[in-house]
């Protein structure tokens, strides 16, 4: 039998605190899983865990340094062009989009005559100011001031380490009839059974948290929060991306060698994917959904 140490009892404090929920802070039950990272193929591997009671699938254990798995050509960093028509129409509705990159979302609003648009993104080189109308912080939520009629994050909240705190910015930020709106990735779905780690939406290591519908509702039952609505939206590439993933063949390539590898499946292929995407949105065994949640 090993020597009970002051230095073992803290490798097995360390050892639980790893594997503990950090949504619902259950310990036991947990169903581990190693993934890898596919979008640039570097095939660095990432243990996840499954909670066994809320079911939220989570990396163990956060990279020190996560900006390095977003490269400058990372979707939502692209550098935007500013095309406002016309005035603005200067509502007192003030909209925020969290983990906006550099704006794409905001500048569709301003380009259609909306004003008092806000957003806050942590891996942003610098504060964004696209006229008078959209003003975006290199930031989290918690460093945002005021209210917000609307919150959205739109495939962000997977991405952000602090969930519980997030969702407590969220309930003091949103205003009483307001409505924040998270698209995320979400479990069970169709394409995780089918494909375990290769499924595309798990994005070892930068989706940190895939949340279940419990989960969420653990999360805004916590601070107030209600979820009005659900909607699953998932597309067809929940199974072709995922197919190649478990290929070995990364994001990248995929989107470089997009037309040969979509047509390689074949048409019967790809319209089954289509109708079996539209089968499981309807079921609610989608791979994505969005959330709508307002005040209790």
């Amino acid at each position: 039998m090993a020597e009970i140490t002051e230095d073992n009892m803290d490798k097995e404090k360390y050892r639980w605190e790893e594997s503990r929920c950090r949504i619902c802070g259950a310990y036991h039950n947990n169903k581990t899983y190693t993934a890898k990272e596919m979008m640039y193929g570097t095939k660095e591997e990432f243990d996840y865990f499954i909670c066994g009671n809320c079911g939220c699938m989570q990396i163990k254990k956060i990279p020190e340094d996560m900006g390095q798995y977003y490269k400058d050509n990372y979707y939502s960093m692209a550098e935007r062009q500013v095309k406002f028509k016309g005035d603005a129409i200067y509502t007192k509705d003030r909209i925020l989009d969290v983990g906006c990159g550099t704006g794409k979302y905001l500048l569709e609003l301003a380009e259609q005559g909306y004003g008092n648009l806000y957003g806050c993104d942590p891996f942003i080189e610098k504060d964004i100011h696209y006229g008078d109308r959209i003003y975006i912080k290199k930031g989290e939520l918690n460093q945002m001031e005021g209210e917000f009629d609307c919150i959205r994050m739109n495939n962000s909240f997977e991405h952000i380490g602090t969930p519980l705190e997030t969702m407590e910015c969220v309930s003091r930020m949103l205003k009483k009839r307001g409505v924040c709106q998270i698209c995320i990735p979400v479990l069970p779905n169709a394409a995780f059974d089918i494909f375990g780690v290769n499924w595309y939406q798990l994005d070892a290591p930068r989706h940190l948290f895939i949340h279940t519908k419990k989960s969420m509702e653990y999360i805004c039952g916590k601070y107030g929060l209600k979820i009005r609505n659900v909607e699953y939206i998932s597309d067809l590439f929940q199974f072709i991306i995922s197919y190649y993933y478990e290929l070995g063949v990364s994001l990248e390539v995929i989107e470089g060698n997009y037309m040969e590898l979509y047509g390689a499946l074949g048409m019967e292929t790809i319209e089954y994917f289509k109708q079996k995407t539209e089968e499981l949105n309807k079921k609610g065994y989608g791979d994505h959904a969005c959330f709508y949640i307002e005040h209790a």
